[in-house]
């Protein structure tokens, strides 16, 4: 799990750190940012202080979009918790803007932002397929950390071919793709990915299960 932490000081001033670049990991889930609002202030309370998801990414889904904080004592702080999730697709070695608009009854406010660079896997993978048995489709995923030409094949338990799922070249990151096993017959196959930059490169081979 990520936590990102970033302190905010409220009331009488703002404290804005210094813009940071969060390195995530696309298809992780659970992530978290952590934000905490101080009241700077000897005297006053902060009342109705409320953190606000203004902008995110198309890539990232969070569980809570706003959070409210009805008082916050002088000199004193409270922790305000976002969880996220990142989208397997992703594009790696891109980046993405989150921001965030914390106010009070007041009306003082600040915007923070976040930026979120998607980092790549560090090595080739191929992942077993889910659900596996499965009818009549299942998901196959698998990982380039680089640019690859890319050929994923299912075969038949005798070895011989019976579709081509992906055959192009493809950026590095996560991948996913949909097999729709309804014109075959129940029984065991095999999928193999062949990726790199030749044909002898990264080789990967897992078995399946059609079940009808």
């Amino acid at each position: 799990m990520k936590t990102l932490i970033i302190f905010l000081s409220f009331i009488l001033l703002v404290a804005i750190q210094a813009q940071t670049v969060y390195e995530v990991q696309p298809g992780k889930k659970g992530n978290q940012i952590k934000l905490t609002v101080s009241n700077i202030s000897e005297t006053e309370q902060a009342q109705n202080v409320k953190i606000t998801l203004l902008k995110q990414s198309s890539f990232v889904a969070f569980k809570n979009e706003t959070e409210t904080v009805e008082t916050i004592e002088p000199c004193k702080e409270e922790l305000i918790t976002f969880t996220f999730d990142i989208n397997r697709i992703a594009p790696v070695n891109k980046k993405d803007t989150i921001d965030f608009m914390i106010t009070d009854a007041n009306g003082t406010s600040v915007m923070k932002s976040f930026i979120f660079s998607y980092i790549p896997p560090k090595e080739f993978k191929l992942e077993q397929n889910f659900p596996n048995p499965f009818n009549p489709t299942t998901t196959i995923q698998y990982q380039l950390p680089a640019d690859s030409k890319v050929t994923l094949m299912v075969y038949d338990i005798l070895g011989s071919e019976v579709t081509t799922l992906v055959n192009e070249e493809q950026e590095a990151g996560y991948k996913e793709v949909k097999f729709n096993g309804s014109q075959f017959s129940s029984g065991v196959y095999v999928y193999r990915l062949i990726a790199g930059p030749s044909a002898d490169g990264f080789i990967s081979t897992k078995k399946m299960m059609i079940v009808k």
